[in-house]
């Protein structure tokens, strides 16, 4: 088992009660140990509620994991009518370094290192009223967790499985202690990913939801479960796997694909609306430690402008992207016109909340059928679905039509723009960026293969951990 570098790990094991209160009285919350914390039901029960704090920060699903994404791969710019802040002004030019590179590496790995707390102490702690099903539901949580932390790390900072399994990925951590960890091969850290998921798919009860929790769509489900499988398995070029797993999404009923202001509003609802297409999301507030109090480096804060201090308006969508749409789709109702820039509007804020806090959704139920579409023309093969019938699912709930010469690439950017797909679209997918709307100075179009594709690992890391290897080419 691999074991995560010591500073990050202490740094993870005391933090990782800062997001929760009242689940132990015997000691102060700073001062309390991990042995009285994770020897019992009720301690590990908060420490589990605890992992899903980081994913609010602006370096993760709300500012820079999404925007590097869309900035990278020709979704989106820096506008010209808006003076900006400065913020995201490389990542359209790649221009990255070991200095400068994805913040995700830090939050990740503290995320892992708290769920290897509760996944390792689960079989020795006092379970006092709980059950055994209470005790596998904790563990599949943490096991989603782990799972979506390394198969994040994987796609941003080594090459694509599907055309280097081989090559170096990010480290295996399974267990929280000393130590300075090489690096796994990608198909090494897939493999994990797959068992971790695969267990609490095997744990986890059909309808588990955390007591006292304002939005279900926060918290780890079956669903959840399976549509990140879907997910990792295409990334795998695995079809047939990743075709049967969106299909259990699909067919569980839990969930449908929305039209019209339902669509538009799912979001910038406060919570998950009941039965629409949001299976797992961040949930955005203002009380999370990972919102800083201005909000001025989070998603709607970074993408909308107007007066006072609204936004920064440091990101805007291209027109590369705007132009994939038909007149009378809705999705085009997530621009902005401002000059000859297009602001993004996907993220505006909770109705009736905080401006800036906002959910980021990171599975939903279209794209449960996109990966089946693109499955299925790649082989896959499930009774009664087609790639036409699942386009065709998703553009009628647009108010458009699908082209008689499609390319599932491409509905899959116009449906998922702005929620941080699209590179790691272009690497799975093997293709070569080129890029129309485009006004930087270096690094225009970026061929396939190309150490590019691999964003380098954080110097923080390079210093600290002399097992390290850097990326190719930086």
């Amino acid at each position: 088992m691999k074991k995560i570098f010591l500073g990050m790990a202490l740094l993870s094991a005391a933090a990782a009660f800062t997001s929760c209160s009242g689940f132990l009285d015997e000691e102060p919350k700073l001062k309390q140990s991990n042995e009285l914390t994770f020897s019992n039901y009720d301690g590990l029960d908060a420490a589990c509620a605890a992992l899903y704090g980081m994913m609010q920060s602006a370096s993760w699903y709300d500012g820079v994991f999404i925007l590097q994404s869309e900035l990278r791969a020709g979704n989106a710019k820096n506008p010209i009518s808006i003076p900006g802040s400065g913020r995201y002004r490389n990542d359209t030019q790649w221009n990255y370094n070991e200095s400068s590179t994805s913040p995700l590496w830090t939050y990740a790995y503290y995320t892992i290192a708290r769920a290897c707390n509760v996944i390792n102490n689960l079989e020795t702690a006092d379970k006092g009223t709980a059950t055994d099903q209470d005790m596998n539901n904790l563990k599949a949580e943490a096991l989603f967790m782990r799972a979506l932390c390394h198969f994040d790390l994987v796609i941003t900072y080594a090459q694509p499985y599907t055309s280097a399994p081989s090559s170096p990925g990010v480290p295996v951590v399974t267990v929280t202690e000393n130590g300075q960890p090489a690096r796994n091969t990608v198909e090494e850290v897939y493999t994990q990913v797959v068992a971790d998921l695969t267990e609490a798919e095997g744990l986890i009860s059909s309808r588990y939801t955390r007591e006292g929790i304002s939005d279900p769509a926060a918290i780890v489900s079956k669903e959840a479960i399976q549509a990140l499988l879907s997910r990792v398995y295409l990334y795998m070029g695995q079809w047939q796997k990743s075709a049967d797993y969106a299909t259990k999404v699909i067919n569980s009923g839990r969930f449908n694909l929305l039209s019209g202001d339902d669509y538009l509003n799912m979001f910038r609802a406060s919570v998950a609306p009941t039965g629409s297409e949001i299976i797992f999301e961040v949930f955005g507030s203002k009380k999370n430690e990972y919102w800083d109090e201005s909000g001025w480096t989070h998603l709607p804060y970074i993408t909308s402008w107007g007066n006072g201090d609204d936004g920064s308006g440091d990101v805007c969508a291209t027109t590369d992207l705007v132009s994939l749409y038909d007149e009378g789709d809705i999705r085009l109702k997530f621009f902005a016109k401002n000059e000859n820039d297009n602001l993004i509007t996907k993220y505006s804020g909770k109705e009736g909340g905080v401006p800036r806090e906002t959910n980021i959704p990171i599975l939903r139920l279209s794209e449960m059928y996109l990966n089946r579409a693109e499955a299925i023309s790649n082989g896959a093969s499930i009774s009664g679905a087609s790639v036409r019938g699942d386009l065709d699912a998703i553009a009628s709930k647009r108010g458009t039509t699908v082209p008689s010469q499609f390319s599932v690439f491409d509905e899959r950017r116009k449906e998922l723009m702005f929620e941080g797909h699209i590179v790691y679209d272009y690497a799975r997918c093997k293709k070569s960026l080129v890029r129309n709307d485009f006004d930087g100075v270096t690094n225009k179009d970026v061929p396939f293969p190309s150490h590019r594709w691999a964003m380098p690992i954080p110097k923080r890391e390079m210093d600290a951990n002399p097992n390290m290897t850097q990326n190719e080419g930086y």
